[in-house]
C-alpha cells in the first residue's frame, strides 16, 4: 500500500505560475485512486481504477472531473478485458454520449495494432 502526495509548479523566466497542480494518490495490489487539483486550483479530477482480474487483465475505472469555474462536472467509466494474451479490449463512455471503443492487437512484443472507433 501506497501514499503519494506531490507539488508540481514549473516556474517561468518572468517568475510567475503557468501551472500548478497538486494530487494525492493511494496504491494498492488491486487498486489506484488519485485526487487532483489542476489548472492553477480550477479544476478538480478524482480517479479510481480497480483490477477485477489479474488473469484476464479485466479492470474498470471511473473519473469525475469538476471544472470551479463552469461548473461542469464530466464523468467517465470504462473497463478493458483481455481476450488472449496478445489482444485487449477497451471502452468508455461520459455523460456527454461520448463513447469509444478499442480492440489492441499485440503483433510482436511492444508492436500494437489499435482499431478505435469513437
Amino acid at each position: 500500500m501506497l501514499l503519494h502526495l506531490g507539488l508540481m509548479s514549473p516556474l517561468t523566466p518572468r517568475r510567475d505560475f503557468t501551472k500548478c497542480n497538486a494530487g494525492l494518490s493511494f496504491t494498492n495490489s488491486d487498486l489506484i485512486a488519485s485526487l487532483t487539483l489542476n489548472d492553477k486550483g480550477d479544476s478538480l479530477n478524482a480517479l479510481y481504477y480497480h483490477t477485477v482480474n489479474p488473469l484476464t487483465k479485466t479492470a474498470v475505472g471511473a473519473e469525475v472531473i469538476h471544472s470551479f469555474s463552469s461548473s461542469m462536472n464530466t464523468i467517465t467509466i470504462g473497463t478493458q478485458h483481455s481476450l488472449d494474451p496478445l489482444t485487449t479490449v477497451k471502452a468508455r463512455v461520459n455523460n456527454t454520449g461520448k463513447a469509444s471503443a478499442l480492440i489492441q492487437h499485440e503483433w510482436r512484443p511492444k508492436s500494437l495494432s489499435p482499431f478505435l472507433e469513437k
